[in-house]
């Protein structure tokens, strides 16, 4: 795994650790493959044990592509029949080989002939291809996540507009409607289940000496609006530029925009502090852009800044958002897709089309009783999504189609 857990990789090990320290009946073996030296979480229990192998993800990939082979679960298999662990040693040839469900956090090559479960994070690649470059529309080609969902036992969606969307792309609603204007739903095996929010975003003391430490780290100016995601089309970062353009034209506010996060597709930005975003022209004062900004230092942001806009056409959860409010930073968000839905009331919501919305919005958000009143209403509202009870949740659909 990367050094930096990030998207899937960040999900994935705070399911398993809220899963593992409740699950202490079935075995867990976590399978990673790498032709080099990888670093990966490690998860002190009985029941959980590891498979590594060295591959190169090309070839297996390739191969699994091509020719079908080989299964994962056959893989996993044979080093298990190689455990050392003595539980495993008393229990008959037959159940120590089997293997009762696979476990994908996201869509990927693979091959299995046990039962899998799913996650599905978002279906932007079906809604807006436009927003996938010609690499990303071949890749998801060759995989074929809808299949792959169409195909597994169970499929966890981690919000109630994925859900939805997920229904629809499989067919899984019926046509008709009833008389009482109700959609029937023809398959019941998606679940939605909200993912949680890390306890590393958290209201820091302002005292504390890290947070001047990461200012002067990213000369940051002392007041901002932030937003945070990878720089490509589908977040929408122009309307942002274009609309905080506006803001300043209108107030002469002293306050900035600082925009971070790592280069994505059709990204013609840049970390200097001009046109940061397709074109938009901005004054060189008024904009900070800083590439990708690490893990560790992302609750330091969001604690500094004044405000946090994320104006996406596009999410299937919307970590951001929830992360800022965690950190008592108050948020503007696009209200479509998961996003409405996530912040519920407890977001200042705009239409992602509508700059002078937008413009409106940050307008607003700039007066400090309707940042505090959001700012209260955000850490009132983070307070549902917790990884334990993500992973109950998860723990009771293990259970069901075992």
């Amino acid at each position: 795994m990367d050094r930096e857990l990030t998207g899937v990789g960040e999900y994935t090990n705070n399911l398993l650790k809220h899963l593992f320290e409740i699950d202490r009946e079935n075995e867990y073996y976590l399978f990673y493959n790498s032709h080099r030296k990888v670093k990966v979480p490690r998860y002190e229990y009985g029941n959980v044990h590891y498979v590594k192998f060295g591959w190169p993800n090309k070839v297996l990939n390739l191969c699994m592509v091509v020719f079908g082979w080989p299964r994962l679960d056959g893989m996993v298999k044979k080093k298990m029949r190689k455990c050392e662990n003595e539980k495993m040693r008393n229990k008959s040839q037959e159940e120590n080989n089997k293997i009762d469900l696979f476990f994908f956090p996201n869509a990927v090559f693979f091959r299995v002939k046990c039962p899998y479960i799913i996650t599905c994070h978002d279906l932007s690649f079906e809604y807006f291809d436009e927003f996938l470059s010609l690499r990303r529309k071949l890749w998801h080609k060759i995989v074929n996540p809808i299949g792959q969902y169409e195909r597994a036992r169970g499929v966890v969606a981690v919000s109630e507009n994925t859900k939805v969307d997920l229904l629809e792309k499989l067919g899984w609603v019926s046509k008709k409607r009833s008389t009482n204007n109700q959609i029937s739903i023809i398959n019941d095996k998606i679940s939605m289940i909200y993912s949680g929010i890390s306890e590393n975003y958290k209201v820091l003391n302002k005292k504390d000496p890290k947070l001047k430490k990461i200012r002067q780290k990213y000369r940051l100016p002392e007041k901002f609006v932030f937003f945070l995601g990878t720089k490509e089309p589908r977040k929408n970062i122009d309307s942002l530029v274009r609309a905080f353009e506006l803001f300043k034209n209108e107030t002469g506010s002293e306050i900035k925009l600082v925009i971070g996060g790592a280069k994505g597709w059709k990204n013609t930005s840049s970390t200097s502090l001009a046109s940061v975003a397709y074109g938009a022209k901005v004054a060189n004062t008024s904009i900070t852009s800083l590439p990708y900004i690490p893990e560790r230092d992302k609750r330091y942001f969001y604690n500094l800044a004044r405000m946090f806009v994320f104006p996406s056409h596009y999410e299937g959860f919307g970590f951001p958002v929830l992360e800022a409010m965690a950190c008592g930073c108050p948020v503007i968000a696009s209200n479509n897709s998961s996003l409405s839905e996530i912040t519920g009331d407890s977001a200042l919501l705009i239409n992602s089309h509508d700059v002078n919305e937008l413009k409106n919005a940050i307008v607003a958000m700039a007066d400090k009783e309707m940042a505090e009143y959001f700012r209260e209403k955000g850490l009132e509202r983070m307070k549902k999504f917790r990884w334990e009870k993500t992973a109950e949740e998860f723990s009771k659909l293990i259970k069901s189609i075992k």
